[in-house]
């Protein structure tokens, strides 16, 4: 399965173990982004994955750059003068709990456009994926992913956008019309259940919530994840699988190891067992520090034996 992405990643900065930021006297540098990140646990299954975007040219752009070529990610982007985003992270230990700062105004993905990107990725990708969030952006931003889905569409790529999480939303109103107006060249949505509640309004069973959703906006799979179990639509029948028990490290890359893996399982199998890998990834992302995958397809295929029905 060939996966292209487009969004943008930050450099996050974090204490070792579970001091804070405020003592600490060093800083561990990682990068993360959701369609990154995503990208990078698809590949771990054995997807030819794409990131499209928009880095600054110098050590820092190219740091995130090198960093997904490490993860065999291949990374398309156009080189600016602009800045790159940075996110401070502290791990907490309860009853404190985690803390992130995130300085992401005027980074360099915010003017991206498609123009000055090879479409090529787009053009002979199987599946095309990007989040709400992204969508969400400055205008150029917003424009560039817009047309990214319907060019993936027009393309024959099964389009897929996460709606994971709506925290750092300004004006869901303005969000919900944003989204509403892909939607119609969107195949697949990977969801939370908080932000299915926040942008549209629905709430209750998983059945009648991802049912719903589907036959409003036509979308082939809906997939929603919730903190103790998942749901997934496909062909009017839905399945609803628990979450895998985890000894947590770090919690952050679970979202986005579930959207990389779903889609990774969707390209050769139904909503169900991609559902069952899904929540396998989550599982095993959390067990190491960072918010990238560091598993493989064997350990996946493991767990996932072992997801139980709700």
């Amino acid at each position: 399965m060939q996966l292209v992405t487009l969004g943008g990643a930050a450099l996050r900065l974090t204490p070792p173990g579970r001091e804070r930021l405020e003592t600490a006297q060093r800083l561990d540098v990682s990068v993360t982004g959701p369609e990154a990140n995503a990208a990078v646990a698809a590949g771990r299954l054995g997807a030819e994955s794409t990131w499209l975007s928009r880095l600054p040219d110098g050590p820092l752009g190219r740091r995130v750059a090198a960093e997904l070529r490490a993860h065999d990610v291949d990374v398309v982007a156009e080189r600016a003068d602009d800045r790159q985003g940075i996110s401070f992270f502290e791990r907490g230990a309860s009853p404190r709990a985690d803390a992130r700062i995130t300085d992401l105004a005027g980074e360099a993905v915010e003017e991206l456009t498609l123009s000055n990107l090879s479409t090529a990725p787009i053009a002979e990708a199987d599946t095309a994926y990007v989040t709400a969030t992204t969508l969400q952006g400055p205008r150029a931003l917003a424009e560039s992913t817009a047309k990214f889905i319907q060019t993936a569409h027009e393309n024959g790529a099964r389009t897929a956008v996460g709606l994971l999480e709506t925290d750092e939303w300004d004006d869901i109103e303005s969000a919900r019309d944003r989204l509403e107006r892909v939607l119609p060249a969107v195949d697949v949505l990977i969801a939370s259940a908080s932000a299915v509640e926040a942008v549209f309004d629905r709430s209750g069973e998983p059945t009648q919530v991802t049912h719903a959703l589907a036959s409003e906006h036509g979308l082939d799979v809906v997939a929603m994840r919730r903190p103790h179990d998942a749901a997934a639509w496909q062909d009017s029948t839905v399945s609803e699988l628990a979450t895998v028990e985890v000894d947590a490290v770090d919690e952050t890359g679970g979202a986005d190891a579930f959207v990389g893996a779903f889609l990774a399982a969707l390209a050769d199998g139904t909503a169900k067992t991609a559902l069952r890998s899904a929540l396998a990834a989550d599982a095993l992302v959390q067990t190491t520090t960072g918010p990238m995958a560091a598993f493989n397809a064997a350990e996946v295929a493991e767990v996932a034996e072992d997801v139980k029905p709700t």
